[in-house]
C-alpha cells in the first residue's frame, strides 16, 4: 500500500492525482491512499453533472471560487476547509466486494475506525433519497453519521481493473455561499437542510489525520 499526505493543491491537480492513482492501482495491483486538502475554495461536480445546469458562474466569480469535475459520480460538493481522502484499489484486491454499496462499506471501514479512535461515536447510514444538487444532503447506505448527521460525503468510480473512492470530511462550512453558487435551489431551504443534516467534525484536523493514517496503514496492505 502507498500512502500519501499531500499539501493543499488546486482542484484540477487533486482530481488528476486521484485519476493517476486509480490507473496505477490497475497497473501495479497495489492500493493507493491519499489524504489531501484544497488550495482554494472549490465546488466539485459529479462526473455526470452539467456545469451550465448546476453552477451560478457569476456567484463563483463574485466569491472567487473554483470548480472542477470529479471522475466519480454523485452530486456537488463545496470543498472549503476539510480533510479529503481517496482510495484506489485493483478490482481483485483481497476482500473488496463487487457490489458498489458493499465496496463503500469496505473502503470506508478504516475511516469509521479513525473516527472511533478519535473519540467520535459514529454510526453507519441507511440509504436516503436525494433530490438536491448537493452530495451532503442525503447519506448513501454505508456512509458515516454522527449524531444523526452526515460527516463524510463519498463518491466512487469503478473501472475495468480498478476502483476509486474519494470523499470529504468537513472541518468548516459555508452553506450560504454554497447555496448562492448553485442554480435552481431554494437558497434558504437549502441552507436550512445543510445545517440540519450535516455537521463539522468536533475534533482537530491534525488529530484526525493521524488517526486516518494509522487506520489506513492497518487496513490496507
Amino acid at each position: 500500500m502507498k500512502l500519501y499526505l499531500d499539501p493543499p493543491l488546486l482542484g484540477k491537480v487533486n482530481m488528476a492525482r486521484d485519476l493517476e492513482f486509480v490507473e496505477k492501482a490497475a497497473e501495479t495491483a497495489s492500493a493507493y491512499v491519499r489524504i489531501y486538502s484544497w488550495q482554494r475554495p472549490t465546488i466539485s461536480l459529479g462526473h455526470f453533472q452539467k456545469p451550465e445546469k448546476v453552477l451560478n458562474f457569476p456567484a463563483l466569480e463574485k466569491h472567487n471560487i473554483d470548480w472542477v469535475k470529479r471522475p466519480t459520480g454523485g452530486r456537488s460538493v463545496f470543498h472549503f476547509r476539510e480533510i479529503t481522502y481517496s482510495v484506489a484499489l485493483p478490482v481483485d484486491y483481497p476482500g473488496l466486494p463487487s457490489s458498489v454499496t458493499e465496496a463503500y462499506r469496505f473502503i470506508s471501514e478504516p475511516i469509521y475506525k479513525a473516527f472511533v479512535q478519535a473519540g467520535l461515536p459514529v454510526k453507519w447510514a441507511r440509504q436516503e433519497e436525494n433530490f438536491s444538487e448537493a452530495c451532503f444532503l442525503a447519506p448513501a447506505r454505508h456512509e458515516i453519521m454522527l449524531q444523526g448527521k452526515k460527516i463524510v460525503g463519498s463518491a466512487q468510480r469503478r473501472k475495468a481493473k480498478s476502483v476509486l473512492q474519494h470523499g470529504s470530511i468537513l472541518l468548516d462550512a459555508q452553506p450560504r455561499i454554497f447555496a448562492e453558487c448553485l442554480l435552481g435551489v431554494d437558497q434558504e431551504n437549502f441552507i436550512d437542510q445543510l445545517r440540519k443534516k450535516t455537521m463539522v467534525i468536533p475534533v482537530r484536523a491534525v488529530e484526525l489525520q493521524k488517526c486516518l493514517m494509522e487506520q489506513f496503514r492497518t487496513f490496507f496492505v
